[in-house]
């Protein structure tokens, strides 16, 4: 089922990837969010809760977006999803002085662009692979990695230079004119997939689901999706902070950000090739193993190679475990629901992200320090490698 043809449609999700919500809003959240909370007068402990309740709007909208996409494919969806999102991003710059304006917005965003998350690309880059789908996933998701590595720092220079409304105006016009009309041309189903879909045809995805729930399988992957969200993506939104709070400056911390976002661009390519090959849950595994280094590292950080090590341990890890998630829901699920149950393990995934940046700033402000919360992160990253040994053998799809 492997198509040359599908590598075109893979560079098309990578774009739409590196322009989708989930980059534009983490990895620039810790970058712009503080100059917005001193625009905008409300306080920068309610920074957190901000990205907390933004994330329960993306697990409303994610699966309700998800479902649209089994339902009408990918292209249509990702197209509205993300030319609202450049809306939303551009009527930021008429946001009034308060907390409740900005939470609203955070909610719109949240609601209405959830189009743009993994579940929607995944879906139609599954239809064009097989031997080598871990792989192509492993490139689609590597947007993400692309966008960690140059969102903050264009974040940071942007910030600088014309302030965060400015900045967000960009992105919003780089999505309406430039990401858009590539999804148009080039993000194209499968056409013997796309025979199985359409809206005049009702799929099972109700009774995929259902059944889903039953299965002790869908478990351990809904704990690991919003575990691995606690851990990591908390711990990427919070660590330009946990890095200015040993001495740096806030485009020092981007930089080592950007070396994160490397080492997740690293762990798509090579791990999504390696769940080709080799029983995907093992791999995570080692993975893990190696995340726990650097949070260990992060821990007794005082020099650059330090912080280096701490970034690309935990970039690795963020690196593997979307197109993990995906990979097992294609094996493991029938496709007819792919994009609804990977989207709903997506919006878990992201419920996990909200609360690990609101355990992180619990932990640092009870103990004055980030140091407690990397000795936590490292025990529940213990805990999400021994989870991968609950996950059964899968058949191929």
């Amino acid at each position: 089922m492997d198509s040359q043809r599908g590598w075109g449609v893979v560079a098309a999700a990578f774009l739409g990837m590196f322009l989708s919500m989930g980059v534009l809003v983490a990895y620039s959240f810790g970058v712009l969010a503080p100059a917005m909370a001193e625009d905008l007068g409300f306080s920068p402990a309610q920074i957190p809760s901000i990205f907390l309740v933004f994330s329960l709007s993306c697990v409303v909208g994610g699966p309700v977006w998800g479902a649209l996409t089994d339902r009408f494919g990918a292209r249509p969806i990702t197209m509205i999803s993300s030319m609202l999102m450049a809306i939303l991003f551009c009527t930021l710059t008429i946001l009034p002085s308060n907390a409740a304006s900005v939470y609203a917005a955070f909610v719109a965003i949240g609601l209405l662009s959830s189009g743009t998350l993994p579940a929607s690309y995944a879906t139609v880059v599954v239809g064009w692979f097989d031997k080598r789908r871990g792989l192509a996933l492993g490139v689609t998701m590597m947007g993400i990695g692309a966008g960690a590595a140059v969102v903050p720092p264009l974040s940071a220079f942007l910030l600088a230079h014309f302030g965060w409304r400015s900045t967000y105006v960009f992105y919003g016009l780089v999505i309406a004119l430039v990401c858009v009309p590539i999804l148009m041309v080039f993000l194209k189903p499968n056409p013997s997939v796309a025979l199985e879909r359409g809206p005049s045809k009702e799929l099972p995805r109700l009774e995929v689901v259902r059944s889903a729930t039953q299965v002790p399988t869908t478990w351990v992957l809904v704990f690991f999706a919003f575990l691995m969200g606690v851990v990591l993506i908390g711990t990427v939104i919070s660590f330009v902070p946990m890095l200015q709070a040993q001495g740096m400056t806030r485009t020092q911390a981007a930089g080592y950000q950007s070396i994160l976002g490397i080492a997740l661009i690293a762990g798509r390519f090579i791990i999504g090739g390696l769940i080709d090959r080799f029983f995907a849950p093992r791999v995570m595994m080692a993975v893990l193993c190696i995340t726990i280094v650097g949070f260990v590292s992060l821990y007794y950080a005082n020099s650059p190679a330090a912080y280096a090590l701490s970034a690309a341990g935990v970039g690795l890890a963020v690196g593997a475990e979307i197109d993990f998630l995906g990979f097992l829901v294609s094996r493991y699920y029938p496709k007819a629901a792919f994009a609804t149950l990977f989207a709903v393990l997506f919006a878990i995934h992201t419920l996990g992200a909200g609360f690990g940046a609101s355990l992180v700033a619990w932990l640092t402000s009870v103990f004055g320090s980030y140091q407690p919360a990397f000795l936590v992160l490292s025990a529940l990253t213990g805990l999400l490698a021994l989870s991968t040994l609950l996950l059964p053998r899968y058949e191929q799809r």
